[in-house]
């Protein structure tokens, strides 16, 4: 994995709100998650999710996460999906039956 992210956080705040992100996402926990570019993805947590040293842009050095996403698809397998903490915007936990119906 690389060592560069697009936004790398170092205040108080913007940690915190990090680590509630984690908080929420469990080891198989089935999410659906509200994305800043207005996606929607429903999933599994494949691998709980941990803060991580990043260098931002101008190599300034702060914190961020990555969340590795297990999506089901209809036919049978998932789709995996990596994606950076900062960018879910809510969390919302999911039902084994809410997880497999359409959205």
């Amino acid at each position: 994995m690389s060592r560069n992210a697009d936004h790398v956080y170092s205040a108080p705040a913007d940690i915190a709100r990090l680590e509630s992100h984690i908080a929420h996402l469990r080891d198989d926990a089935r999410v659906q998650l509200s994305m800043h570019d207005g996606r929607v993805l429903r999933g599994v947590v494949a691998a709980l999710p941990g803060l991580q040293t990043f260098y931002g842009p101008g190599d300034v050095e702060g914190l961020n996460g990555m969340l590795r996403l297990e999506e089901p698809l209809d036919g049978g397998g998932s789709r995996v999906h990596n994606l950076w903490l900062d960018q879910i915007d809510a969390i919302r936990p999911l039902t084994a039956f809410e997880l497999h119906r359409p959205h």
